[in-house]
């Protein structure tokens, strides 16, 4: 009768005991090392690996295995090859990844000891405590991750903000801060309106509502003129959502491009500078202008012709006359693939403009097709001399320059 009150009263304990484990929120097992089975554990075990404790029981550590994360498990098989030869109150600790009930990854820190040795005093049995710390670890992450965000706010040399649905800032970095010529969290609770002229103000304002509304990411290049001078910013700004987050949230960033900008207009400058270089060089190729003898300038043609070509070459011939003291002017069309009605115009006026500042133009180098054409346009080549070829034209040309000098100089004499 003794034996069996003694009986009663052990297994009421046992059952005492696991119904103190079961309720233990952290994993508690005990693993025979030797057969991989556990002689002991308690419901936290059974719930991390989604099976029922009889089936825990009979399977033992390969009901596990399948959850746990592969790199992870190879670990676990060094460590417990070290604790079979550890001494009694060393403890093994290590952290592993595992699947957990509903498919997703979590966390346990785990500590290992012997729990009890066989008679040759190995090591036979170990209990294990495990417990989830998962939201712990990212908790401390969120932690680590506002520290470094602050961090950064205070020495990124960058504007960063978020504000709240009401348009109150959340957030200022210092650099925002300190354009705004506000101390440390001198922004938070207040708006743009705060800070900047109404126009832009509300120019801003509504670009955060338009993120609000779209939901999508807005670029833009802005220009902020406050007391320190006015500076130009590419800006970014997004939607926020997030734990703690009131909906309708809003951030951006901002960086000065002031010197990019700037950097822009020069380049952009020196690229017309070049371009109009490039083009007064080009229309000193396509019309060059050759004192062949003294009194006597060579303007051969050649190509074909616009208005702006046109222009060119009158003002091109009549710099030359009054440069050169020209006394008579060639014009070589022998390289002109057509001409029409503008460019035989273009040849009289550049013809009556050189006679009023005194010099009689040749006109050389017309083909029988040209010649033909301009009959048939009607074109009036009355006061201009032609010849045939530029070497009649240069033939009759330097004579006839030094003939009319030889006359101004005795007209002038006489004067």
């Amino acid at each position: 009768m003794t034996d069996t009150k003694a009986s009663q009263a052990q297994e009421s304990v046992s059952s005492l005991a696991q119904r103190m484990l079961d309720a233990v929120p952290v994993i508690v097992c005990v693993l025979d090392i030797k057969a991989a089975r556990f002689t002991a554990h308690n419901a936290a075990l059974a719930r991390a690996a989604g099976c029922s404790a009889e089936e825990l029981s009979a399977r033992g550590v390969e009901a596990l295995s399948s959850r746990i994360h592969a790199d992870d498990l190879d670990g676990l098989t060094a460590r417990a090859a070290g604790l079979a030869s550890a001494r009694d109150g060393e403890v093994v600790e290590c952290e592993l990844r595992a699947r957990g009930r509903e498919g997703d990854e979590r966390l346990f820190a785990a500590r290992a000891e012997i729990f009890s040795r066989g008679e040759d005093g190995s090591a036979r049995e170990v209990i294990i405590c495990a417990e989830d710390v998962t939201e712990r670890r990212r908790a401390e992450q969120r932690q680590r991750g506002a520290a470094l965000l602050a961090e950064v706010c205070d020495h990124a040399p960058i504007l960063i903000h978020a504000k709240g649905p009401d348009g109150a800032f959340l957030l200022a970095s210092r650099a925002l801060q300190e354009r705004a010529g506000v101390g440390p969290d001198g922004m938070l609770g207040k708006t743009d309106k705060d800070f900047l002229p109404p126009e832009v103000a509300a120019i801003f304002k509504d670009i955060d509502d338009l993120v609000r509304r779209t939901g999508a990411p807005f670029e833009s290049e802005e220009t902020d003129p406050r007391a320190q001078g006015e500076r130009t910013f590419y800006s970014v700004k997004f939607p926020v959502r997030g734990e703690g987050l009131p909906e309708g949230s809003v951030a951006g960033i901002s960086i000065d491009i002031t010197r990019v900008k700037a950097a822009e207009r020069e380049r952009e400058a020196a690229r017309d500078q070049l371009i109009a270089a490039q083009q007064n060089t080009i229309q000193e190729l396509v019309t060059p202008l050759l004192p062949i003898a003294e009194g006597v300038l060579v303007m051969p043609l050649i190509g074909f012709f616009d208005s702006a070509r046109a222009s060119r070459i009158i003002e091109t011939l009549l710099h030359g006359v009054a440069q050169h003291a020209t006394r008579i002017a060639i014009l070589d069309v022998t390289g002109v693939k057509a001409v029409d009605a503008h460019v035989a115009e273009m040849l009289v006026q550049a013809a009556h403009a050189a006679e009023l500042l005194g010099a009689r133009v040749v006109l050389t180098g017309i083909q029988p097709a040209i010649a033909r054409t301009m009959i048939e346009l009607g074109i009036d080549l009355q006061g201009l001399i032609t010849a045939g070829t530029l070497r009649s034209g240069i033939a009759y040309a330097v004579p006839a320059a030094q003939a009319r000098d030889g006359v101004d100089r005795r007209d002038l004499h006489r004067e």
